[in-house]
């Protein structure tokens, strides 16, 4: 029921949600973005979907490593396209 309205029924989901990923873990394909680092994918988790203009989107966090030689890394968080990942 909505607030305020006494006997209306809330409107539905504005958009249907996919099924819950079968893997949460996956490796984050940056090959799109320009990128210092060698290596172009990056093991990430996935947090959360949502449709975006281009399809499905997930908000992923993952990490890449500092170029200053150390075994430092970055986090990164940000919503990617679909087609970025794919299941670790």
């Amino acid at each position: 029921m909505r607030a305020g309205r006494g006997g209306v029924e809330a409107d539905g989901p504005g958009i249907e949600v996919p099924i819950v990923p079968k893997h949460a873990h996956v490796w984050v394909n940056l090959s799109e973005l320009r990128s210092r680092h060698q290596v172009i994918e990056y093991p990430g988790l996935i947090l959360g979907w949502r449709r975006g203009v281009r399809g499905w989107e997930a908000q992923v966090v993952w990490t890449t490593p500092l170029t200053d030689g150390s075994s430092r890394v970055t986090a990164h968080l940000s919503w990617l396209g679909a087609h970025q990942l794919r299941p670790a």
